[in-house]
């Protein structure tokens, strides 16, 4: 037991004051509590929801800033002023920003992190906020600090149980493993109940496991059913769509096929008539986009944007509030059109909640024969091809989605596809940033080659079917690869946001439309709203459904593009890249991770801000206006 540790080793003053941090540290639990559910607004919740909110304020706020003042408790006990300085200064910072995050949240429904306080400090006027606003600040600093300093005082004066330390303990760990139980059961059991509070949470990364999900499941009182719509509707911290989608009556479309095709990794300079042929011959009858960014670096944010056509941003929040947005509106209007889906891809969409944010009640091919992706792939073309051969028969409307995984690292391809030489295997150990790059390039074109044919298969099955007549053709990606482009031993995705990473091919094919090269730049989010607009008459403004623009229309004012992979996001604005972690912002050039980018514009901020919150609830927009 600590207390009796301290008290063998005869430094009974030493427990009196680490008893004492704790006592202050429970009497900021209020506090705490009070900022954080105020986040939710007009909160009804059960008696299981109020638990788990419980446990997270205990398991994780409380954690934290423990964790945070034990470390210059220990440091600096022999002297005084600095501890306690220190001390009274770490949780003031921290009541601090958990307040000024409430009011911000409550206003736009963004969390501020590193790269928001900067760009406040540094350009307040940019944002319209007067010298007071910072005089009103600082003051409300100072009351936070009064309040802790009257909290220490009055820590001093409770009398303090003989096992406080280990109790306080036993109750923060107790509450953090069963906060994170909770979550995990709600997360696999897509229970909004517990996964709707996430979104209203600052910094919270809660845990995810599917084993976990299993093992513990049948210990909590979540059900398998459904959520009813109301009690998901009432926890939902999300409007998505903020209108409901109307459509005109007919076009000169009449529920084409939809084809839409993803090479794993795909780099924008690969597509070319010697590493991608078919593809290459295609565009010559399409729309190839040059100039076109995914919405992530990511395999799940660049499908998640593509799909629903919002910033990646919004993930968490759509994977919390899945069970009543269902799917996203494309997917929807095709299910109420009475297309048929053949989904194809080996890439975790179960596990990584693609499946039942994307995909809801629609089955998605997972299982493929063969033991090397390789042979993988090849079962996944032929059953895509029998798929599309099956709908021509019933002549009904389809939608088909084929994920190919041979170019993504390692790059598996047959040995007769080795034409780009010398190729050799990546060894992450053995390079650094004077690594030449072009072996591993020609094994990523070879990988990236082989795929082309297999594409190239369903490609001539769809017009032997007489399918390019009435069949919409999509080929692109889910996020590029870098190969050391800028010298500084980057290797594959998600580690920057650099073009090598985030820009990628884009082939669009439609039938009757005059073919194009595009320059201007584009991303993922636009597709759909487009296809929406010209191929199913949808009248909405695309802002109802959308973050994107019209895909063949150049902008003209310069546009905000947001990026993520899984742990943090980025805002691209022009060449200038503003990778965003909570506690740090990195900035650099678009073309070089080198190169330190300058501060952001305040109309480029103004309009990321309005994109990246207009989906959420307290934006709502009667659909009877």
């Amino acid at each position: 037991m600590l207390d009796g540790f301290f008290s063998k080793l005869n430094v009974h003053n030493f427990a009196d004051q680490y008893r004492n941090l704790i006592m202050v540290l429970l009497l900021n639990v209020p506090v705490i509590f009070l900022l954080l559910i105020s986040n939710i607004k007009h909160p009804d919740f059960s008696l299981f929801q109020f638990f788990y909110l419980f446990c997270v304020i205990i398991g994780y706020y409380v954690l934290v800033i423990f964790l945070l003042t034990s470390i210059p408790f220990f440091i600096f006990y022999p002297v005084k002023p600095i501890r306690i300085f220190s001390i009274i200064a770490i949780i003031s910072i921290y009541i601090y920003y958990l307040l000024v995050d409430h009011f911000v949240y409550l206003i736009s429904k963004l969390h501020i992190d590193l790269f928001w306080l900067e760009v406040i400090i540094n350009d307040h006027d940019g944002f319209g906020l007067p010298a007071s606003t910072f005089r009103n600040v600082f003051l409300v600093f100072l009351a936070v600090i009064a309040l802790e300093i009257g909290i220490l005082k009055i820590s001093h004066k409770i009398k303090k149980v003989k096992y406080l330390v280990v109790t306080f303990l036993i109750i923060v760990i107790s509450a953090f493993a069963i906060s994170q139980v909770i979550h995990i059961v709600a997360y696999e059991k897509n229970d909004i109940r517990i996964t709707g509070i996430t979104p209203h949470l600052p910094l919270y990364i809660p845990i995810i496991s599917r084993r976990d999900a299993r093992k513990y499941g049948d210990l909590l009182p979540l059900s398998d059913e459904p959520i009813e719509q109301d009690i998901a509707e009432k926890n939902s911290s999300l409007n998505y769509p903020r209108r409901d989608l109307e459509f005109r009556q007919s076009t000169e479309y009449d529920n084409p096929n939809i084809l839409v095709i993803f090479l794993e990794s795909w780099r924008f300079d690969a597509m070319t008539e010697e590493i991608t042929p078919n593809i290459y011959e295609l565009g010559q009858k399409s729309s190839v986009f040059n100039n076109h960014f995914s919405s992530g670096n990511s395999t799940v944010s660049g499908i998640f944007g593509f799909f629903y056509a919002i910033h990646p941003t919004y993930w968490t929040s759509v994977k919390a509030n899945s069970s009543m947005i269902d799917n996203p509106v494309f997917i929807d209007m095709l299910e109420e059109n009475d297309y048929s889906f053949g989904v194809y891809a080996k890439s975790n969409f179960n596990r990584h909640k693609i499946k039942d944010t994307i995909f809801r009640g629609i089955e998605v091919d997972e299982s493929f024969a063969g033991k090397s992706i390789v042979e993988q792939d090849e079962d996944l073309t032929r059953k895509t091809i029998e798929f599309i051969h099956e709908q021509a028969e019933t002549q009904s409307p389809y939608m088909a989605f084929a994920f190919y995984k041979s170019d993504h690292f390692p790059y598996d391809y047959p040995e007769d596809d080795s034409i780009f030489l010398p190729a050799a295997n990546i060894n992450f150990i053995l390079t650094d940033d004077d690594t030449d790059p072009e072996p591993y390039m020609n094994d990523y074109k070879n990988a990236t080659h082989y795929v082309d044919a297999l594409i190239g298969k369903i490609l001539q099955e769809v017009c032997s079917l007489g399918g390019m007549e009435n069949t919409i053709i999509i080929i692109s990606t889910d996020h590029s690869d870098e190969l050391n482009d800028n010298r500084a031993n980057y290797w594959g995705h998600g580690s920057n946001f650099t073009k090598y990473q985030v820009m990628v091919p884009l082939v669009v094919y439609i039938p009757g439309k005059e073919p194009q090269v595009i320059n201007y730049p584009t991303t993922h989010i636009d597709i759909i709203p487009t296809i929406m607009r010209d191929i199913y008459g949808c009248t909405n403004d695309m802002k109802d459904y959308s973050n994107g623009r019209y895909l063949f229309e150049k902008q003209l004012k310069e546009r905000p593009i947001v990026s993520r992979n899984y742990i943090n996001h980025a805002f691209i604005f022009g060449d200038n890249v503003y990778e965003i972690y909570p506690m740090y912002v990195k900035k650099y050039k678009l073309y070089d991770v080198n190169i330190k980018a300058p501060a952001p514009s305040p109309h480029m901020l103004k309009t990321v801000i309005d994109e990246i919150s207009c989906f959420y609830q307290e934006n709502k927009t009667a659909s009877t206006e």
